[in-house]
């Protein structure tokens, strides 16, 4: 799969998986300067164009996860060293399946926080044992990790799952075609997260910044206010539930 930013044509826009075909997260740009990312649809049914998508839920029990013992669920020495790009945890109750973190923060009693990438980790039941993949190794010069004393949040990646709600979370993106889900297929795709885009929009001023809509429809927009993120900013005033938006979501 290509890692880097990729050049995307109108088929690529078009084009929906119920398997991935590229990193999640991965950039992309069309030649007009518009940007996107891949990720995976939430939902049993067509997700609508022109709606805001916000990453999903933490998950629960994964964080203040232990980190696995030498010689437990294939824990070596090595893992617990700078530079170690592998790392093992106890999972807590909840199960995780395969690749569906995007970052670890390793809280260590000696040295404080590290966030790292993680490149893929694996599927672990009920008290099993998640081994992390890191993108990111174990900072030079870092005090080798203690089981049994430090420990690990596993950080879900906000482009697994992506949903239009009115739940406050981060921003992904906004939907360029509807997407055909289903009830026994999820997709896989591109979403706009820079440049101009229709939207649908509660409510909109031409100038001001655009925001979540969290306390009316789900998928929509709504004028910045204080509590709520700028997800860019309105290029014509809200009409007929939509407005034109340059997007600038991370």
């Amino acid at each position: 799969m290509q890692t880097g930013p990729r050049y995307l044509t109108s088929s690529d826009l078009d084009t929906f998986s119920p398997t991935a075909q590229d990193q999640l997260g991965a950039q992309g740009m069309t030649e007009d300067g518009r940007r996107f990312r891949y990720v995976k649809f939430a939902g049993t049914s067509t997700v609508k164009a022109g709606l805001l998508m916000v990453g999903p839920a933490a998950p629960a029990n994964s964080t203040a996860l232990a980190i696995t013992a030498v010689g437990t669920g294939g824990q070596t020495t090595a893992n617990l060293q700078a530079g170690s790009r592998q790392l093992v945890v106890t999972n807590g109750a909840t199960s995780v399946t395969q690749d569906q973190f995007q970052n670890v923060v390793i809280n260590s009693a000696a040295d404080g926080y590290y966030t790292l990438r993680v490149e893929g980790n694996t599927a672990a039941g009920n008290g099993g044992y998640v081994t992390l993949l890191l993108a990111d190794p174990i900072p030079q010069g870092a005090t080798q990790l203690i089981p049994g004393t430090d420990t690990a949040d596993l950080v879900l990646s906000k482009y697994n799952g992506v949903a239009a709600s009115t739940t406050g979370n981060a921003p992904v993106g906004v939907t360029v075609n509807a997407v055909p889900n289903t009830s026994s297929v999820t997709n896989y795709g591109w979403l706009q997260s820079g440049g101009l885009a229709k939207v649908s929009a509660t409510t909109g001023t031409i100038g001001l910044g655009a925001a979540q809509d969290q306390a009316g429809t789900a998928g929509y927009v709504i004028i910045t206010a204080a509590t709520t993120g700028n997800l860019g900013w309105f290029k014509t005033s809200a009409a007929s539930s939509a407005a034109l938006v340059d997007l600038n979501i991370n």
